[in-house]
């Protein structure tokens, strides 16, 4: 079919929303996963593999600290026309780490350490590249990125919680009028909920390999056969920041990086609950959104404020949480040592990352933009007395009253209370003044519980 677009720039041809409308929110994401980055990232490794076969074997010479501020230079100069010059190197090759050492030659060359052209690689094979590339990809982000990223979103939680933990609310069970609570102690528990999934991933220590083709220092072992390769590699991802595992294939079993995606998806779905319980808050009109006069809502409808940054939460955690399932799934299996499906699929973590981000950022959007209806709340918890039918029934069973259930069944089952209605109930029990006297409360914040001081706890430093 004949391509009536000529090659643009222009953000109205991508073809997703990460690269096209919201390319401003998630750029960040092309710093650590695109392909420059990683072409960056796998020439840090193969310079730092070579600085510590420098430092600690007899294998090379040892480098001087200027050479070695040399080689590091390399890494931090690393620019858009260098890693073109990759990719053109590729393109005759069709092999892209292949294409990165290459790179490095003509650059060790330039520097004067044409000594060392041959050791450049040495004994290793791609995925000692790409698993630690990888491996530190995700680290960075992890650190740089996902971490502050979710303290935003706990901070603006926390905000809300302080501002409603005493408004009264009425709390819902089966969608249906269940008993009294407060916003703050509803907002609280996903508060807790965050704290908690997020401990698993704050300091994620993400495994690395390099032992080559099979796993087994085979080149290595052979070619240097009195060096303590298991302790080499060892120290060596040590000393990338990342955990080493000796008992590899050629490729790392990814079962240490699938518990994080796992992490991540478990925070989505808490998330995806947060932002639907807030949209239904919204409806009820217990949160109210804040007009933006320059916007509009509806087409037709001029009067809408449409809770769009919730619903765009929504579909971009759904969407991402069906990728991290898929990672999971997929990077589970390899066939035999291994097969080249797994390369492609890492390839696309910034993909899932973006739209993990981009979720992130709608929810902290909506989050400034929602007010708490303390009225609306506390109107709609007054005209449902029929909620105190437990407090009612469970005293009475305390005093040994019989049947008392049933007796509160048969007379609120389905039915609507106010204060007033609920007052006569309690005067046509069959029990002492004293007790009609006790059961009636003036406000159904006498029934709250102990909402207040939960949420104090559970936002307590």
């Amino acid at each position: 079919m004949e391509n009536k677009f000529k090659k643009s720039n222009n953000q109205l041809f991508a073809i997703s929303l990460l690269d096209g409308r919201n390319w401003n929110k998630v750029e960040i994401i092309s710093q650590y996963f695109s392909e420059f980055a990683l072409i960056k990232y796998r020439i840090l490794v193969e310079i730092k593999f070579l600085i510590f076969l420098s430092q600690n074997t007899k294998i090379i010479r040892k480098l001087t600290n200027q050479e070695i501020k040399k080689l590091n230079v390399i890494v931090d100069n690393f620019t858009e026309t260098d890693a073109n010059k990759v990719k053109e190197i590729e393109k005759k090759i069709n092999h892209d780490v292949k294409a990165v050492e290459y790179f490095l030659q003509k650059e060790f060359k330039k520097c004067g350490l044409s000594d060392l052209i041959e050791f450049i690689h040495f004994g290793l094979t791609s995925y000692d590249i790409n698993i630690p590339a990888y491996a530190l990809m995700l680290t960075d982000f992890n650190r740089d990125v996902v971490n502050p990223y979710l303290n935003k979103i706990m901070i603006s939680l926390k905000k809300i919680i302080a501002e409603t933990k005493e408004m009264l609310m009425l709390a819902r069970t089966h969608g249906q009028p269940a008993l009294p609570t407060t916003m703050g102690k509803e907002m609280a528990v996903y508060y807790q909920r965050m704290v908690k999934a997020s401990k698993s991933i704050h300091n994620y220590q993400f495994e690395g390999k390099l032992n080559g083709a099979v796993g087994n220092f085979n080149a290595l072992v052979f070619t240097h056969p009195n060096e303590n390769w298991l302790k080499f590699s060892q120290e060596f991802i040590f000393s990338l920041g990342l955990c080493p595992n000796l008992i590899t294939t050629q490729i790392l079993p990814y079962d240490n990086w699938l518990i994080y995606f796992d992490s991540l998806k478990r925070i989505n779905y808490i998330l995806l609950g947060l932002v639907q319980d807030i949209w239904w808050y919204i409806s009820l009109e217990y949160f109210l959104q804040k007009r933006v006069d320059t916007e509009v809502g509806s087409s037709t409808m001029s009067h809408k404020i449409n809770p769009i940054t919730f619903e765009n939460a929504e579909g971009n955690l759904g969407f991402a949480n069906s990728q991290w399932e898929f990672f999971v799934r997929k990077l589970s299996v390899s066939r035999l040592q291994r097969d080249l499906s797994d390369s492609t699929i890492k390839r696309d973590f910034g993909l899932t990352f973006g739209f993990t981000l981009l979720a992130w950022d709608s929810l902290l959007s909506g989050l400034t933009k929602i007010t708490a209806n303390s009225v609306k709340m506390e109107n709609d918890l007054d005209n449902h007395w029929e909620i105190y039918a437990e407090g009612i029934q469970t005293y009475l069973r305390n005093k040994r009253y019989k049947d008392a259930f049933e007796i509160l069944k048969n007379k609120t089952r389905g039915k609507t209370f106010n204060s007033e209605t609920i007052y006569k109930l309690v005067d046509s029990l069959p029990i002492s003044d004293k007790d009609k006297e006790f059961l009636k409360i003036k406000n159904l914040k006498d029934y709250l519980g102990l909402a207040i001081k939960l949420t104090e706890l559970a936002i307590k430093p």
